[in-house]
Parts: structure tokens; sequence; C-alpha cells
């Protein structure tokens, strides 16, 4: 699933800052702690030289014992090891808690006798300052952790907005009317300044085509409607002649069949053409469920000998916006389709809510791939006698609203759905 980029970016971001923060905090901890018990250590060695010093200078005038601060044991014959590191006990005290102390003893000689000096340093102090130590140490992370991110998305849009007004210019331009489109040339960012000139040259041959295109489907309309009018009312005069035989008229016939054939596809392939170039843009509130009574009706009274039954279910009041020439079209092509291919005493249904509208008819199955029942030139049947663009063209401007449209065929019955509500 697609995200802002600037939504990406801080996602990325915090995902893997906290990790390098807290990688760094644990390493932060680990050397303050060992520097705090090394300096404890030394202590404990400087106490021991203290008050050792003090001990012979005062020639043995010193208290052998003070609890909680050193103890010094002669003695009798030097023969256990002395461990050089600190060690953890506990010392109670009358009235009060036990405490617990780090302690170290060493072995000291004076006038060739040996001595155990002890010295003592509280761990409960030197505890509180490592557990604040690690609260200051996360707390500094969360601090610099949400400065970093809200200083990131602060710079990151400060960045991106000429980005973001490109964008807005990109999506308020209209090739149809080919406004004037404001893109900064000088944005302050060298790949914003050159994604803005590719875009004006976009646009530019963008709108060239579309004006080059709409020419072409202007000219086309004018032109190719001009002689086949010309061919239609020179074999219609010709038919109309005295002279001709029965074969003769029926040749004109099938040659003034085809010919309409033929103008209808041209009108069918030049409205399809401006239709994907968007050149139906007046939109207005159109009642569906009075258009689609009026067109049913028609359709049913002119196929009345060759469909015996018509039923409809149209809710009142269903209306859209839209572009009314278009709907009319969509409407008409889905009733006619629904006509044409029925079968000698078939049925109609059609339906009509406010969250679409449904025309079903009795009918021979299609031949071919059902899923290409919307491709521009496709039948249902290959001796049909249709352009093949009706439903071609219900596709198109359902797509151009946002439309829904779905086809099925259950028990002999096909079913086609226009669906409002999946308008983009």
């Amino acid at each position: 699933m697609s995200q802002p980029l600037q939504q990406k970016n801080t996602r990325i971001l915090l995902n893997w800052l906290p990790l390098v923060m807290l990688a760094g905090s644990i390493f932060l901890y680990f050397l303050m702690r060992s520097h705090i018990l090394h300096m404890q250590e030394q202590q404990l060695h400087l106490k021991q030289n203290n008050i050792w010093r003090a001990f012979t200078n005062t020639a043995g005038g010193l208290p052998l014992q003070i609890r909680g601060e050193y103890d010094i044991s002669p003695e009798a014959v030097p023969s256990t090891p002395v461990s050089d590191r600190p060690r953890d006990t506990v010392l109670s005290f009358p009235g009060c808690p036990a405490e617990t102390f780090n302690l170290l003893t060493s072995r000291f000689t004076d006038k060739d006798r040996s001595y155990l000096v002890t010295t003592y340093i509280s761990s409960t102090e030197v505890t509180h300052l490592i557990i604040k130590i690690a609260l200051a140490d996360a707390l500094i992370f969360l601090l610099l952790l949400g400065a970093i991110v809200i200083i990131n998305r602060k710079i990151s849009r400060r960045l991106w907005a000429p980005f973001y007004a490109t964008m807005d210019s990109i999506r308020s331009y209209d090739v149809r009317r080919h406004a004037g489109i404001a893109l900064s040339a000088a944005t302050g960012v060298e790949e914003f300044d050159q994604l803005n000139q590719t875009l004006r040259l976009l646009i530019e041959n963008v709108y060239q085509a579309y004006r080059n295109q709409k020419q072409f489907t202007e000219n086309a309309a004018h032109e190719l409607q001009t002689p086949l009018a010309i061919i239609r009312s020179k074999v219609e005069l010709m038919i109309e002649g005295s002279t001709l035989n029965e074969e003769t008229a029926g040749l004109l016939g099938e040659i003034n069949e085809a010919n309409d054939r033929l103008s209808q596809m041209s009108r069918n392939l030049l409205l399809l053409t401006r239709i994907e170039n968007r050149q139906f843009p007046d939109e207005e509130t159109i009642d569906l469920s009075r258009l689609l009574e009026k067109q049913t009706t028609f359709f049913r009274d002119y196929y009345a000998d060759e469909v015996a039954d018509t039923k409809t279910e149209i809710k009142p009041d269903v209306q859209l916006i839209a572009n009314l020439s278009l709907v009319e079209i969509l409407v008409n092509n889905l009733l006619r389709n629904a006509y044409i291919h029925n079968i000698p005493g078939g049925y109609v249904r059609v339906w009509l809510n406010h969250t679409g509208f449904s025309v079903e008819n009795s009918g021979p199955p299609l031949e071919g791939d059902p899923t290409r029942l919307f491709d521009r030139f496709r039948k249902g049947r290959e001796d049909s006698r249709t352009t093949g663009l009706g439903l071609a063209l219900v596709h198109q401007i359902c797509q151009l609203y946002g439309f829904g449209i779905d086809y099925s065929y259950r028990d002999d019955v096909h079913h086609l759905r226009v669906d409002f509500r999946t308008r983009g």
C-alpha cells in the first residue's frame, strides 16, 4: 500500500533511530557504570593507604576498627591469599537497617608484622548514582528521539513544499481549457526545478496532441457524414426509380443498409473518441427515473411484436449529476441491446434504485469470452448486424463517471448492472 513520502520517511526513521539510540544508550550506561566501579575501587585503595599511613604514624595508636569505615587486624602467620578486587558485604548498625557495602582487603607490613586492612564504601549511593544515570540517559534518549522526529517532519514539510505546490497546480489543470499552469522555475531545489521544467514541456505536448486529436475528431465528424449522406440519398433515388428490377433493388437495399451501418459506426467511433478526450464537460442534475421510464416505454412499444413482456421496477426521484447526452446514450444502448439480442416471445426486466440500475433479458448465450463483451467491435453473436460498439460506449461512459458495470449470464438470462456506488 502506497504511503506519502514524508510519512514513509518518518516510519523508517522511527524503525531504525530508536535501535541506534538504544544501542548508544546501553553503551553509555555500561561505560559510566564501569567508570564508577573503577572510581569506587580507587577510592577504596586510597582510603586503605591513608588509614595505613595514619596507623603507622601513630605507632598503632589508631583504633583498629570503625564499623563501616575500616578494619585493621594483625596476622599471626600471613598465609591466606588476599584478593585485590572489591567485593560486596552487608553490615548492620544498631537502630538502622542493614546496608550494602563494598569492601577491599589488602595486606600491609610494619616492623616485620603483617596486618590485614579492610576499607568500606557504601554501595547504596553508588547504586543510586547508577540508577540516576540510567534514568537520565533514558529521558535524554526520549527527548532526543522526539526532537529528531519533530524537526525531521518540519524540515521535510518545508523541503517538499515546492513539490506539493506543483501537484496542486497539476491537479487544477484542465487540458480542455488549457488555462495557465503556475509551475515555479526557481524552487530552491534543483531536482524540483528540473521536475517543473519537464512537466511544462509534457503539458505543452499533451495539449498539442489533444488539440490535434480534437480537430481531427471535429473534421472527421463533418467530412465522414457528408459523403455517407450523399450515398444514402443517391441510393434512395435509385430505389425509387421505375427502371429497377427486383434483383437490383435488393442489391441497392443492401448497399443502403451497409451505408447506414457505416454511418452509425463512424458516429460511434467519433463519440468514443470524444468521451475519451472528455469533451463532454457540461453536467446537470438528471432525473434518471423519468428518463428510464420514458425510454423503456419507447422500446417496449417499438419492439412489442418481438418481445412479449417488459416489466419495470423504477424507484422515483433517482438523480445523477452528469452530461445528459451521455446518460441518454448509456440508457438507450443498454435497452436496445436487451431488445435486439432477445428471443421471440422473450422478456426484458428493468430495475432502478439509488445504488444503480440493471437490465435483464432472455436470450441465447454469448459466443466467445464474456469478459470481452465491452471491447470495441465485440458482438454477442457473429451473425449480428450491429456495429459492436454499443456496449463499448456504455463501458466508456461508466469509466468516465466512475460507475461500476457488471455482466453475467444465468439460467438463460443476460444480466447487465450499472453500479453508482463505485463512483470515484
